[in-house]
């Protein structure tokens, strides 16, 4: 945010132009949104209940929300948002390590499937397959 406040263009910081701002608005939502949603899974934890399906959620949702954040940050940062002189190229690698290394979305998304769906449903229940 720093630096689309002090970046100018047509003689006017950066951060006064929707197509910057709203999108910057649009991730900080959606990544407090996930904050939130662990802040729950953590607090059924501690309850004693089942935190499965929200801790499914935010495994795939953290990691892809943050992806797109920092991808588009490094577009406000035009080329240089590419360069080792900025840390977000590391940032995106980071996210995608995390992304592998934690489980695939696809596995934490079949967790979320389970508990809500049942086991029954899963996709890979043997007795539809025969």
């Amino acid at each position: 945010m720093e630096h689309v406040k002090q970046r100018q263009a047509f003689g006017r910081p950066l951060a006064t132009f929707e197509g910057v701002s709203f999108p910057i608005i649009e991730h900080f939502s959606l990544l407090e949104a996930v904050r939130l949603l662990c802040y729950k899974a953590l607090w059924l934890r501690d309850q004693g209940r089942s935190s499965s399906k929200e801790a499914g959620m935010v495994k795939w949702m953290a990691p892809r929300f943050s992806t797109n954040a920092i991808r588009d940050c490094i577009v406000l940062h035009g080329h240089y948002g590419y360069t080792k002189d900025y840390p977000l190229e590391q940032r995106l690698r980071d996210v995608l390590a995390i992304e592998i290394a934690d489980g695939t979305s696809q596995v934490s998304k079949l967790v979320v499937h389970r508990e809500m769906m049942g086991r029954e449903f899963l996709p890979y229940n043997y007795r539809y397959y025969r």
